[in-house]
């Protein structure tokens, strides 16, 4: 049973560091267990009541005003010492958040919307569709008319849910306002220590830098595919098979197989490495859940494709950093950055276009790794642009909730892309509702992971035994002991910056 309760009353420093330390452990336990469910529910559709006690618990310890204010005085009493200042003002941006994430309100209107969206059904041609399949056909089917359908269909499911969750957006502001801050956006941007409107800005000069080389590919990908404009339902279609892959290599058979090796290629036999890896149906390309270091939770999307490959890899890259942080001070390793997390995931993404493990692992021709290599410059430049219009969508639904979440993103496709297109319907995307305010992770994370194959000079992690040992000496393992950006400028000798970045996107011949 938690008891943080004492921590108010307890005066001598000694007694006090020794219950915090306690205190901590349980509720890293209890923090677990909420994990637990979340991939029992992801997995098995099983939804437990336990999760809404969980939701409570937390609610109650982290709005809790008498501790606040303890362990902010505790924070200011410990100061001399980096590691309890650190610890617990992690713990304080924590217990901001969670004041508003586990508001009752909220919870509700998220849990609603989150199983309203997981079992929405309907039937196209015969054939009965979810979230999950029209996502998985938007990335893959060759059929135009087709995905333009499912794309509809999902829009109009979106539709039915935007009063539902335009009153959680709404429900998030007022909470955020109470803390101080102009919306909820901002207030999340705040806990992960990044300037949202310096992000803004600098995501306009990537675009404006990078425009020749936008066209360029949009040029092409016209051509190729014979159509006059590229809708938000040809946009990852187009990408991930630009070139015809050979599909039959990438079969999730071989998930295991291939991220075996490169695990063992970073000196790390699979079989101490304590991940449980599945596949099946998601709405998305996968998800890794990091309960703790010796539990560790990877599913990547059921689906025959070069595409769930690099997803696969992407999420083997966030189990080690899962498994490599440091667990001496839990409540660093909970509650991690996301941005240094992504970083990781990204850097690991890139083995996807080397071409020693290419050759290891598949029969791939020089022709065909050419391809990959065209492919690897295209989805950067493709999911950089959809990152970013994935978070001006999101950034402006907070800032102006109660126009139409339609035109937000019709209008942000406009000012992203250049023209007028088919977009989504922004309450269809379960990634909103139960991971918001992410979309600028990834794109900060596509920085830091240019800054470090600038750096050590490198293409990707296969094989880089000693890099990845500096990074878990400097990155992973010291996890939130400093910020995200402190210890990428401990690895690279300098802070964040998206000039690695935009060399990348403006180098055709990458």
């Amino acid at each position: 049973m938690l008891n943080f309760e004492r921590l108010i009353v307890i005066t001598g420093k000694q007694e006090w560091k020794k219950a915090y330390i306690e205190e901590i452990e349980k509720l890293d336990q209890l923090y677990q267990e909420e994990e637990r469910l979340y991939y029992e529910m992801y997995t098995e559709g099983t939804q437990s009541k336990r999760i809404d006690e969980i939701t409570r618990i937390k609610h109650t310890l982290m709005t809790n005003k008498r501790l606040y204010k303890a362990i902010l005085s505790w924070r200011n009493t410990l100061s001399d010492s980096k590691v309890w200042k650190r610890r617990l003002d992690v713990l304080l941006f924590k217990m901001k958040q969670e004041e508003l994430d586990s508001h009752p309100e909220v919870k509700e209107l998220q849990q609603k919307l989150q199983s309203n969206l997981l079992e929405s059904r309907f039937i196209l041609n015969g054939k009965e569709y979810n979230l999950g399949t029209v996502h998985s056909n938007i990335m893959e089917n060759p059929d135009r008319e087709l995905r333009k359908q499912l794309f509809f269909e999902a829009k109009e499911i979106g539709r039915n849910h935007e009063e539902l969750f335009r009153a959680l957006i709404q429900k998030r502001n007022k909470l955020a306002k109470d803390q101080g801050f102009s919306n909820y956006y901002h207030f999340r941007c705040s806990l992960k220590e990044i300037n949202i409107n310096a992000f803004m800005e600098g995501m306009s000069d990537l675009i404006e830098q990078s425009e020749e080389t936008f066209n360029h590919w949009d040029n092409r990908i016209k051509e190729k595919f014979g159509w006059e404009k590229i809708h938000y339902y040809d946009q990852y279609f187009s990408t991930f098979n630009f070139h015809q892959i050979q599909s039959s290599a990438f079969t999730t058979n071989r998930m295991e197989e291939m991220l075996s090796d490169i695990v063992n290629s970073l000196g790390i036999p699979m079989d101490q490495l304590p991940v449980k890896i599945e596949s099946m149906e998601i709405p998305y390309g996968g998800f890794c859940l990091n309960i703790n270091p010796n539990d560790l939770r990877l599913v990547v999307n059921k689906r025959d494709s070069y595409s769930v490959f690099l997803s696969g890899i992407h999420e083997l890259g966030h189990a080690l950093d899962g498994h490599y942080s440091s667990y001496q001070y839990p409540e660093l390793y909970r509650f991690y950055s996301s941005i240094a997390a992504e970083a990781i995931a990204e850097l690991f993404q890139t083995i996807i276009t080397d071409q020693h493990f290419l050759k290891n692992n598949f029969d791939i021709q020089d022709e065909v790794y050419s391809q990959i290599r065209e492919i690897n410059q295209l989805t950067d430049l493709k999911m950089f642009k959809m990152n970013y219009y994935y978070c001006l969508v999101e950034f402006e639904l907070y800032n102006s909730p109660e126009q139409s979440f339609q035109e937000i993103a019709n209008e942000c496709y406009l000012r992203v892309f250049g023209y007028e297109g088919e977009t989504f319907h922004p309450a269809s995307e379960m990634f909103y509702i139960e991971n918001p305010v992410f979309f600028q992770d990834y794109n900060y994370a596509l920085a830091i992971r240019d800054m470090i194959r600038e750096k050590f000079a490198v293409t990707s992690l296969y094989k880089e035994t000693d890099l990845f040992q500096e990074l878990i000496d400097k990155f992973i393992g010291p996890n939130q002991l400093y910020s995200w950006n402190q210890r990428l400028e401990r690895l690279c000798g300098e802070p964040h910056t998206f000039t690695y970045l935009a060399k990348k996107l403006t180098n055709r011949n990458e």
